[in-house]
């Protein structure tokens, strides 16, 4: 957990017993946990078929909000580096090289937790570019 976190105990039969009163729980759980699914499939295909730099354009880009605009996107990270390149599956080390080649194409500009994304449809280029590689 990143943040306080409550735990919540549910004693096995009194759960089951909610769920033969109520089926519509147990069809919104699965509904739920589809979702879930969805999201899990989706990182590894990410983690297996892109790039480090491709995950994090990614990541950026979802961020932006649509429809893209010529106008620069701040985003503020809500969790340290360490954790961001833990959730990308390589090291700090490895991140910070990504930040700077797209701080060196002149596509982001990183202070602190702010990244200010300069060029939000170069950077979806980008993306395109490298995704259409895969």
């Amino acid at each position: 957990a990143l943040e306080d976190t409550s735990v919540l105990l549910v004693p096995k039969t009194a759960f089951l017993e909610l769920l033969r009163k109520r089926p519509e729980l147990a069809l919104r759980m699965l509904g739920s946990m589809s979702r879930h699914l969805q999201t899990l499939v989706s990182l590894i295909d990410d983690l297996t078929l892109k790039d480090v730099q491709t995950r994090l354009v990614g990541w950026l880009l979802k961020r932006c909000g649509k429809p893209l605009g010529n106008d620069a996107v701040v985003v503020e990270l809500d969790r340290t580096k360490t954790i961001l390149a833990a959730e990308f599956g390589t090291t700090n080390e490895t991140l910070s090289r990504t930040f700077a080649e797209l701080r060196n194409q002149k596509l982001i500009f990183v202070m602190g937790r702010r990244i200010t994304i300069l060029k939000p449809r170069e950077l979806e280029e980008l993306f395109k570019r490298n995704v259409g590689d895969i």
